[in-house]
């Protein structure tokens, strides 16, 4: 009896398990099948509301600050443009709302874009719609212009709620003068730790705080695709917009030397070359220009050649040298050297006068005007070796500053270098190597700054690219001129630095340079390449010309250096022509070293004449002028003389066609085609000589057009 009550009891056991055991299992399908249906069926709902409160405090980049040169020409800017998108499953936009405006949103897309028929567009939306796409792809890279029209059509311009309107803003960098000073306006990159775009190299990476504002703080809600916006009252720290900066220089003078520059290295096949001027009195920099010239004779600024390249400077260095003797009192410059044939072994070491010249007895002044470097070799060689005071002679160019860095504003720098007796490399013959710009290591730039405190009368300056730091056209922040040595040597040696540097272009190896317009001065240089793993020159030459003008005045400071030439490689054919072209130009324009000659004007040529340009401005100048501009409704107009008369005529633009700039200048020709929404690239100064799309093609958004100015 008991037993049969146990194996009962074991079966109610068992079944009440198998009870519990179904109910478990039941309900971890019902768990799985709620599961997969929130997960897949009704993502989107789920989707939505997790949108609704999904809030993260995020980062709000600022608007990068634009470069500008020293007449507030733009050199570099962030030009804004930007996706649209529409969420079709907006909050607050109901049915009612949606069919109520889609006819008309479809017909202003169709009719803007000009891509698809209107109902193309109509069945995208209504699909996005139905399929409720919270992230639906309207248009891609629209300006900022097209942008504004683009949010007021049917639907978009009501509230983001209501019409699902999104944008999505894309920052590009855009530098208006293409590829012209590239290197030194520098370029942006992401930085690969914070992912944050900064500057890279030239003023965008010196001057990177600045330009790039700070980030603000915002809580954003995710609205999706991956994107967020800003919550009404969310912001923990304003955005604050970067400061524009303003340069030193001069667009004109830029553009100008780097057609002379290329044309250099095209004409003696060099390899790459690079220029600067500069002002005298402020060290403010007006060109800067390193190219590199490749075999199709294309180029490019790949390295800032001018500032970081330091290497032997050959003759140029043949100024502090003689001067650290002038100013020790070792010699005259009516000391006779005698230099021979122009040939002398020193220490194991063949030195020889440039094309083997035999000068045999002659002055100081000559052997520098001559550029003698057996004379150079033999007075250091006489007053500082010979006499066991070579440390003597090393301490006065420094004390005259060659061996500090020039102190520019722009990364980038090196110190220069000159071999001393503490140098494991240092060898007897390295004091007549010094004499003639070998054993030193010096970049362009150094040397023009220390030629440039001989014209500025001892005072050396720092170079400077950046003028001032502005907000909104207001000058936040201005760079005066800063003196780095108020006086690099005695007055005297000043005097006779200066007079030699004259005698170099009046008698000496830069004669081919001399005018009768302006004075020049200054200093040839050439130097041959050394291969350190050969331990030997190789034939290969580097020629340079550094000066300034007008010599009894001097206003500005040039360098030249045309590197690896396959002929005419000495300085006084390869560098010294190109200094000539860009002094005579800089000459012919500035008022203040050329003042125009006063001439007598018949009345018949005193009426104004202008090429065409926007009507208010031009109305603007002739109100200037006591001329009446007339009542002239036109955008577009010129002004010329006729019978004795002012008369206007009128030019027609359309938004379809492209329009005839020529004759326009650059400033309202690139603002006519932008409008037309063509991409314009210009080259040269002046008006427009040639376009390269006809007037009158039929205009398709994105055309790129290129102008020629002359």
């Amino acid at each position: 009896m008991s037993l049969n009550k146990t194996h009962i009891g074991k079966k109610q056991i068992i079944f009440r398990m198998g009870i519990i055991y179904l109910i478990i299992t039941g309900f971890a399908l019902y768990l799985i099948f709620k599961l997969v249906v929130v997960m897949f069926v009704k993502s989107d709902i789920w989707q939505e509301r997790i949108n609704q409160i999904a809030v993260d405090l995020r980062e709000a980049k600022p608007e990068r600050g634009s470069i500008y040169d020293a007449s507030g020409k733009l050199l570099a800017s962030s030009v804004n443009y930007y996706d649209i998108f529409m969420d079709t499953n907006a909050g607050g936009l109901t049915d009612k709302i949606f069919l109520k405006n889609v006819d008309s949103l479809a017909i202003c897309l169709s009719d803007f874009f000009k891509d698809k028929s209107k109902g193309s567009y109509k069945k995208k939306l209504i699909n996005g719609r139905r399929h409720k796409v919270r992230y639906l792809k309207i248009a891609e890279k629209l300006t900022y212009d097209e942008f504004v029209k683009v949010k007021n059509f049917p639907l978009f311009r009501l509230s983001a709620n209501k019409g699902g309107f999104i944008s999505k803003r894309i920052t590009k960098r855009k530098r208006p003068f293409g590829e012209l000073m590239r290197r030194t306006i520098g370029f942006l990159g992401e930085d690969k730790q914070t992912g944050i775009i900064q500057g890279k190299a030239g003023i965008e990476f010196s001057y990177n705080r600045e330009l790039g504002g700070r980030a603000g703080k915002y809580y954003m809600q995710k609205i999706g695709g991956g994107n967020w916006r800003k919550v009404k009252g969310g912001e923990v720290v304003q955005t604050e917009d970067g400061l524009d900066v303003k340069t030193t220089i001069d667009i004109d003078i830029q553009d100008y030397v780097d057609d002379i520059l290329r044309e250099q290295l095209i004409n003696l096949e060099a390899d790459y070359g690079s220029v600067v001027v500069m002002e005298v009195k402020t060290g403010y920099i007006k060109a800067i220009v390193n190219l590199k010239r490749y075999g199709d004779n294309t180029f490019s600024e790949i390295f800032n050649y001018a500032i970081g390249e330091n290497l032997a400077p050959g003759s140029t260095f043949k100024l502090p040298v003689l001067m650290a003797a002038l100013e020790d009192g070792y010699v005259t410059l009516n000391d006779v050297i005698d230099t021979g044939n122009g040939h002398i072994m020193y220490h194991g070491v063949a030195v020889d006068d440039a094309g083997f010249e035999s000068y045999g007895k002659i002055p100081v002044w000559q052997v520098f005007a001559k550029s003698s470097n057996v004379g150079m070799l033999k007075i250091i060689d006489q007053n500082y070796v010979k006499k066991r005071r070579i440390n003597r002679f090393l301490e006065q160019l420094d004390a005259m500053g060659i061996t500090n860095i020039s102190g520019v504003d722009i990364f980038g720098e090196h110190q220069p270098k000159i071999k001393s007796p503490g140098s494991k490399t240092w060898a007897p013959s390295s004091p007549g190597m010094i004499a003639h710009g070998y054993e030193v290591k010096i970049s362009p730039l150094q040397i023009l700054t220390f030629y440039n405190a001989v014209a500025n009368n001892g005072i050396r300056v720092k170079p400077r690219i950046v003028k001032s730091l502005e907000k909104d056209g207001i000058t936040v922040k201005e760079f005066e001129p800063e003196i780095s040595n108020s006086l690099i040597c005695s007055k005297s040696t000043l005097k006779k630095a200066q007079k030699i540097l004259r005698d170099v272009v009046e008698s000496g190896t830069a004669r081919g340079i001399n005018n009768d317009k302006y004075k020049i001065s200054g200093k040839t240089g050439t130097t041959e390449y050394y291969d350190i793993q050969l331990r030997k020159h190789i034939e290969q030459y580097r020629g340079s010309f550094v000066g300034y003008f007008p010599s009894d005045n001097p206003k500005y400071s040039v360098i030249v250096e045309i590197n690896k030439p396959k002929h005419d490689y000495y300085g006084a054919q390869a560098a010294a022509p190109v200094f000539k072209k860009i002094a005579d130009n800089i000459f012919s324009r500035d008022r203040e070293i050329n003042p125009p000659e006063e001439k007598v004007v018949p009345d018949s040529l005193k009426i104004p004449q202008s090429k065409i340009a926007y009507a208010d401005d031009l109305n603007f100048v002739l109100n200037a002028m006591n001329y009446k501009a007339g009542n002239n409704n036109n955008l577009w107009i010129s002004a010329f003389p006729k019978n004795k008369k002012l008369s206007f005529e009128t030019k027609m633009i359309s938004d379809e066609r492209v329009p005839d700039v020529k004759k326009m200048g650059a400033k309202d020709a690139v603002f006519i085609l932008e409008n037309c929404g063509l991409k314009v690239s210009a080259r040269g100064r002046g008006e427009v000589v040639y376009q390269s799309l006809k007037p009158g093609t039929e205009i398709n958004k994105g055309m790129k057009i290129n102008l020629v100015l002359n």
